[in-house]
């Protein structure tokens, strides 16, 4: 209630994304301020240019195909269903890996052990690393093939973001803003549903060639999500909202 009355009172509101907007205005109803959205920057560390993408043929299980997945382990995070999902792709004898990377919530965690451990309980390739420090964390998306973002529930996901950025054909959600960000360029499953997850991953391993077109595609488009521009539309806002200001007070 505080919240919605502060959007109320508020001269402008900046939203991260459409979807948030659209979220926000669902519960305080229309807003009398101005409306801007204005996305965050990403940093560059993360830019890597897409490597060539090769047949699933050149891989095996001891050298596997690498999927990454990076986020705090929640319950809307849903890395359960993409363990479950990666183990029936190895039961059906691709070479696959998948690496977990996040700081977690202890319920959730022992949800996702409590699946590790029925599906690979040697943990031969379901690899949790836990919590990798933001300055390295570029470091383990240059060692991937693959990106994967299974949240039902974001804002403004800049995981995602940072996905895009390292080069990586991107199996996503279909939820939230994630369309918004990612759009045509990768492919989407329902976070629920460990088939649509299992499907949009087999596609990937299949195509090299839908690979490396999603993948340059992402990095195409994250190009946008600049910290400069960011700033610079932030300001600009902010100054339009003071002289808009200033207007009102000359005309009472």
């Amino acid at each position: 209630l505080l919240q919605s009355r502060s959007f109320h009172s508020a001269n402008g509101v900046i939203f991260l994304t459409n979807y948030a907007k659209e979220q926000v205005i669902r519960v305080t109803g229309s807003l009398p301020g101005k409306k801007s959205i204005i996305n965050h920057g990403l940093n560059q560390r993360f830019l890597i240019k897409p490597n060539k993408q090769l047949e699933i043929s050149n891989y095996n299980f001891k050298k596997p195909f690498q999927m990454l997945y990076v986020s705090i382990i929640d319950q809307y995070k849903h890395q359960w269903h993409v363990a479950e999902a990666v183990a029936r792709l190895r039961n059906n004898g691709y070479p696959v890996q998948l690496n977990l990377v996040g700081p977690a919530y202890p319920t959730s965690l022992k949800r996702l052990l409590n699946k590790i451990n029925k599906i690979d309980r040697k943990m031969e390739f379901i690899k949790y690393h836990g919590h990798i420090p933001y300055k390295d964390l570029h470091k383990i998306y240059q060692k991937s093939h693959l990106g994967i973002f299974a949240s039902s529930c974001e804002n403004m996901p800049n995981i995602l973001i940072e996905t895009m950025a390292a080069g990586l054909p991107i199996a996503c959600s279909n939820r939230g803003p994630m369309p918004e960000v990612l759009g045509d360029s990768g492919l989407y499953f329902n976070p629920e549903s460990v088939n649509e997850i299992y499907n949009a991953l087999e596609m990937y391993i299949n195509n090299p060639k839908i690979r490396a077109e999603k993948a340059s595609a992402s990095f195409h488009d994250v190009q946008k999500y600049s910290w400069a521009l960011c700033t610079e539309e932030t300001f600009s806002f902010l100054e339009s909202i003071v002289i808009d200001h200033k207007k009102s007070l000359c005309v009472e």
